[in-house]
């Protein structure tokens, strides 16, 4: 029999938020300034409502503002999770305690 490794519930869930933030520095030209994306913010705090603010604060470092959120999911199984990006942040909130995505196309109003 080989090793068998049972990850804690709470070491293996990660929340996922998600929402909108605005672009407030310019990032490489991949973004343009004031430009509002999707965003996903992936973390493994389980107090994350009550932490709110220091997350916020996180995706403020890397170049965003006004930030809102409308969703959150509980994934405890990265194999439910639908493409590689996802995957990959995933595996990073795992292992730094958080990960932001970013959808590269900006929200229009059509």
């Amino acid at each position: 029999m080989g090793n068998v490794i049972i990850m804690n519930k709470s070491e293996s869930t990660v929340y996922v938020l998600s929402g909108y933030a605005k672009c407030s520095a310019t990032q490489k030209g991949k973004y343009k300034h004031g430009n509002k994306h999707s965003i996903g913010l992936l973390t493994t705090d389980e107090n994350y409502q009550d932490n709110i603010n220091q997350l916020k604060t996180f995706i403020k470092d890397l170049g965003w503002e006004s930030i809102m959120f409308c969703m959150v999911e509980e994934v405890d199984d990265i194999n439910t999770l639908s493409n590689d990006v996802l995957v990959s942040s995933f595996l990073r909130a795992q292992k730094n305690g958080q990960s932001l995505v970013v959808n590269d196309h900006p929200i229009t109003v059509h």
